[in-house]
């Protein structure tokens, strides 16, 4: 119970204030609604606190009410002693752990019901997709052209080439080009580049429109070299680094032990060429049947009972394996199962948040802290459900008042600061990162001062 409660306040607390500081962007007024928004990759304020933040979509704050509302089967567990009830209280213990369980599959129906998490990681995977394409695209172009390759010898992109490949898609107008490309010169830009879409088809309006959002920082509806530029790099050095490989010893010098300044550029062409063998690669799984709608959903379901008979399986064990390290280290078993071992099973949930937030858009911030919320609601469905029907089935004494005080301590405080808004100040990151050290003293003091547990 201690690693639920640790989990849940770890990522709903240290973790949501990083991926605010990880994600501010400059906030601006939104010229139609008059409300205050982050600029998508824009950050040229520091860290102001009330001028940077970061805006999130709806469906991220109704996830944060999905996360308060899944706080019910604590009450419910918690009747008996809130009452001072002389019972052991397993009957309540029963209930809400049928609570739990239909509130897992409420979240499940919800999310095949209105995927929206989901629709966001395919946008995602198809953002990828288009970057590569592109890429590869331009090189083989500015290579037909004879301006040479994106890339310079030590591995930066090219800014000349860049610009010669601006400059051929920027029309002129009364004799003289503007510097700028709309939204019909991008479209020239697609098709004259090669860039179609995956099913080969020339890019539409709203497929011209999407390129435009990346690349139109300011939101006038044109391309400015800058923002091109600006685009570009930050493309080809993402698509870049998901390809580098650490350096072998034939890749090392006898003493500097540096890339090759010439292998670096041809490793950074080998990478772009490498992204569309694997869309050559998928290309050709396409002959193959999709799986249905029914096998989709009887796959995850399988997925999640076995899940849940992984974790009913190792819970006694991994509480033994704590005891016997408490013991072995001196360290309290408080503070291996509330503090050390969250912050090792979270770790991989932490670092692809703080990924994602550090793009500075608002559709990945969103996906960052539906993850994160996400997260405290699987701990409060399945984990809790799990958690709930050991302690009925094997006649357990349930005696976590502290654990489940700290949890509705966070989950509270953090789901009323989430519920209301969509627009988070920097300040507001601070609330998260000093709720953390607080919800540690509090359960501490709860069971050691207070003599709780």
């Amino acid at each position: 119970m201690g690693l639920v409660a640790g989990s849940s306040v770890m990522v709903l607390t240290a973790l949501w204030g990083s991926c605010l500081i990880a994600g501010r962007c400059d906030l601006v007024e939104h010229p139609r609604t008059h409300l205050v928004v982050a600029k998508d990759r824009t950050l040229t304020k520091g860290f102001s606190l009330t001028g940077t933040g970061v805006t999130t979509d709806k469906q991220t704050m109704w996830a944060s009410w999905v996360m308060v509302a899944t706080l019910l089967p604590y009450l419910v567990a918690q009747i008996p002693r809130l009452f001072g009830l002389n019972t052991e209280g397993h009957a309540f213990i029963a209930v809400a752990a049928g609570i739990a369980v239909a509130n897992l599959i409420g979240y499940c129906i919800y999310q095949i019901a209105a995927p929206w998490i989901q629709e966001r990681r395919i946008d995602f995977a198809k953002q990828r997709f288009r970057r590569s394409h592109a890429f590869f695209r331009a090189s083989h172009f500015s290579k037909n052209q004879g301006w040479g390759s994106l890339f310079k010898s030590n591995g930066e992109p090219d800014e000349v080439v860049l610009r010669k490949l601006f400059n051929h898609f920027d029309e002129e107008k009364n004799g003289r080009k503007d510097g700028e490309l709309s939204q019909h010169e991008l479209k020239s830009l697609l098709v004259g580049l090669g860039v179609e879409r995956h099913n080969g088809a020339v890019p539409d309006e709203d497929e011209v429109k999407h390129w435009m959002t990346e690349f139109d920082v300011s939101n006038d509806g044109k391309i400015s070299f800058d923002e091109f530029l600006k685009g570009f790099k930050h493309w080809m050095k993402s698509s870049t680094s998901q390809k580098k490989r650490k350096p072998s010893q034939d890749d090392e010098g006898s003493h500097s032990g540096r890339w090759d300044t010439e292998a670096q550029a041809a490793k950074a062409e080998l990478a772009l060429l490498s992204d569309e063998n694997e869309e050559d690669d998928d290309d050709d799984e396409e002959d193959h049947q999709p799986p249905s709608k029914n096998q989709i959903i009887l796959k995850a379901v399988g997925y999640l009972i076995l899940g849940a008979a992984v974790a009913a399986i190792f819970a006694d064990p991994l509480v033994d394996a704590i005891g016997g390290f408490s013991k072995a280290s001196g360290i309290s078993p408080f503070f291996i199962s509330f503090i050390a071992t969250p912050l090792a099973t979270n770790s991989s949930e932490a670092i692809s948040s703080l990924i994602f937030a550090k793009r500075k858009r608002k559709r990945t911030i969103s996906m960052t802290y539906s993850q994160i919320y996400g997260a405290v609601t699987m701990n409060n469905t399945m984990c809790l459900g799990i958690f709930l029907a050991i302690v009925y089935f094997r006649h357990l004494l349930w005696d976590f008042s502290a654990e489940i005080s700290v949890i509705f301590f966070a989950v509270v405080i953090m789901g009323i600061v989430a519920a209301f808004r969509t627009t988070f100040q920097l300040w507001m990151a601070f609330i998260g990162l000093a709720l953390y050290p607080l919800s540690i003293a509090l359960v501490a003091f709860l069971d050691y001062v207070c003599g709780w547990h």
